[in-house]
């Protein structure tokens, strides 16, 4: 090997050692500030919105309130034949306001078509503890379809197009 070629090399190994080491600084008590780039302080936690003791909104809790009855959709269906989990599809609004409905109900196991249209303005929404990102534009409709097989209460919100406010939902899954 030339030294060239060694030179090369340990050059790459830094930026890597360099690339963990920044990845490791970016976590905080172990656990990595996921998008917004808000400060988290709790292992899935993201945000600062309105209306929260401590700032803080857990995207997933496999909490659900006791008083959450399931959301009519604007169209169900039987997911597949012979089972009774239900294709489910609900029309969400999203203006300066926030989203409406801002909460949604439905059984664990149903699939859930959300349709997002912003009024007013550009807006995107994000659910993190799956993975969805979306942007739509002022007047356009966009839909995150998911099949939840897990119970509990998954946050969505407004996370970079928003007019200076923390616009948030749930969407509630019951067993």
């Amino acid at each position: 090997m030339s030294r060239r070629q060694v030179i090369i090399l340990v050059a790459a190994a830094l930026i890597v050692i360099a690339g963990v080491i920044l990845g490791i600084l970016s976590m905080e008590d172990g656990v990595f500030s996921p998008g917004n780039g808000k400060k988290t302080n709790e292992p899935g936690v993201v945000g600062e919105p309105e209306g929260t003791e401590d700032g803080v909104v857990p995207v997933f809790s496999n909490e659900v309130p006791e008083n959450a009855e399931l959301t009519e959709p604007t169209n169900e269906a039987p997911a597949a034949p012979g089972v009774e989990e239900k294709d489910r599809a609900f029309k969400i609004a999203v203006n300066e306001n926030g989203f409406t409905p801002s909460n949604i109900t439905v059984n664990v196991g149903d699939v859930v078509r959300m349709s997002f249209t912003a009024q007013g303005d550009d807006y995107d929404v994000q659910i993190p503890y799956t993975g969805h990102y979306i942007s739509i534009k002022n007047g356009e409709t966009k839909q995150i379809t998911l099949g939840i097989n897990t119970v509990g209460t998954y946050n969505f919100s407004c996370r970079d197009l928003c007019p200076g406010k923390t616009i948030s939902g749930q969407l509630i899954v019951l067993p």
